[in-house]
C-alpha cells in the first residue's frame, strides 16, 4: 500500500489548488502555504499506535525575483523564490527515538490548479531529551510561466507525503 502515498499526496496538492524583455527584478510573489490535510506526519509502531507526530509549517525566505529575458525567444518567463520549511516533531513519553525522517513536497499550482512542479526532500528531525525537537531547510523554488506577466496566480504548497490512512487521519483531527 505504501505506493499509493506519493499519488494520495499528490492529488491532494492538484485539488488543494484553487511579452517585454526585461531582466532578473522582484516582483509580486505566489502565495505559499501548507496542505492542511498533509500538515502533520503522524509516525506509527507495528501495532499502529502514534509513536510521534510531526507538524509542517512554511514561510518565505527571499523575495520573488523574476527573469522576463527570454520571454520574446521562448513565451516563457521565470520566477523564482526561497522558502524557510520547517518540521516540528514530538514523541509519545513512551517512544525512545531520537530522531525522526519525514518525507516532504513542495509543489507548485498553476492558477488553474494544475501541478506544474514537484520537489522531494526528506528532512531529518532531531528529538531532544524533553521530546520534541525541530529542523528547518531551504528549498529554491523555480516557476516556469508563459507570458512576460506576473506569477502571482501561482500558488505553492507544502505537504508531508502521506499515504491515504494518514490523510484521513489528519481530515478527522480537524473535524472534516
Amino acid at each position: 500500500m505504501r505506493f499509493l502515498a506519493p499519488i494520495a499526496t499528490s492529488l491532494a496538492l492538484v485539488l488543494a489548488a484553487c511579452g517585454g524583455v526585461t531582466t532578473a527584478a522582484d516582483g509580486t510573489c505566489p502565495r505559499i502555504g501548507v496542505l492542511q490535510d498533509a500538515a502533520n506526519y503522524p509516525l506509527k509502531d507495528s501495532a499502529g499506535n502514534i509513536r510521534a507526530l510531526a507538524r509542517l509549517s512554511v514561510s518565505r525566505a527571499t523575495a520573488c525575483t523574476y527573469n522576463k529575458s527570454n520571454t520574446a525567444e521562448t513565451g516563457f518567463s521565470t520566477m523564482r523564490t526561497v522558502l524557510n520549511v520547517r518540521a516540528e516533531a514530538a514523541r509519545a513519553e513512551t517512544a525512545s527515538m531520537r530522531n525522526v525522517e519525514v518525507p516532504v513536497i513542495v509543489a507548485t499550482v498553476s492558477a488553474d490548479g494544475l501541478l506544474t512542479g514537484r520537489h522531494r526532500l526528506t528532512m531529518d528531525v532531531p528529538i531532544s531529551a524533553t521530546g520534541t525537537g525541530n529542523a528547518e531547510e531551504q528549498v529554491e523554488v523555480v516557476i516556469s510561466y508563459k507570458g512576460s506577466g506576473e506569477a502571482e496566480q501561482h500558488r505553492i504548497v507544502v505537504a508531508f507525503d502521506l499515504g491515504r490512512d494518514e490523510v484521513l487521519l489528519n481530515r478527522s483531527r480537524v473535524g472534516r
